[in-house]
């Protein structure tokens, strides 16, 4: 248990190190959190697009699904088993 505390202690001070390096590097922590924010914001972008790009793609599977009127669909796999 002794070798965990201080196995802990030491990485929390080289962390501690590495953040106060890294933002002074860069700015501060006022830039880090700007670009933080912004890796988020467009993130959330490409998350709202792909969401519309399936609901798109939802909608078209639908409207061709509604367009066969059949009451026994056509069955996808039937053309692999036909010789």
């Amino acid at each position: 248990m002794k070798r965990f505390v201080i196995g802990f202690a030491v990485g929390v001070a080289i962390g501690a190190a590495a953040v106060a390096i890294g933002t002074s590097r860069f700015g501060g922590v006022e830039a880090l959190a700007a670009r933080v924010r912004g890796a988020l914001a467009v993130g959330r972008q490409a998350m709202e697009a792909c969401e519309q790009d399936m609901w798109a793609d939802v909608r078209r599977r639908r409207a061709s699904g509604a367009a066969h009127t059949d009451r026994n669909p056509p069955d996808p796999l039937g053309a692999l088993y036909e010789r």
